[in-house]
């Protein structure tokens, strides 16, 4: 029996290095994350392309993200060629997270 699995998928994010530091880019994750979630997505997916400094992908472990070495060649970029095929739970944000979200424009 075939199990139903939803992904939603970062294609493009970036916080100006002017902005950094202010919690912008884990306010977007939450947000993605509870969107993906209210949609029926379990997953993130994304690949983190940090030049080869390993910053950005402890930044994305950091938030919960992990390596997902099986979606490098699906993902685009064979032997991390453009950056390291990551993966995030969304599921963990779910409605009532959605429901509860406080954004601060």
């Amino acid at each position: 029996e075939p199990t139903n699995v939803g992904i939603g998928a970062i294609i493009f994010m970036v916080v100006d290095e002017a902005y950094r530091s202010r919690n912008i880019g884990t306010l977007a994750l939450e947000v993605i994350g509870a969107i993906q979630a209210y949609q029926g997505c379990d997953f993130t997916i994304l690949v983190a392309d940090d030049n080869g400094s390993g910053d950005l992908i402890k930044w994305y472990e950091d938030r919960s993200f992990t390596r997902a070495p099986k979606l490098q060649d699906l993902m685009g970029s064979p032997n991390e060629k453009n950056g390291v095929s990551m993966l995030g739970f969304t599921r963990e944000y779910g409605v009532e997270a959605w429901n509860n979200l406080n954004l601060k424009w």
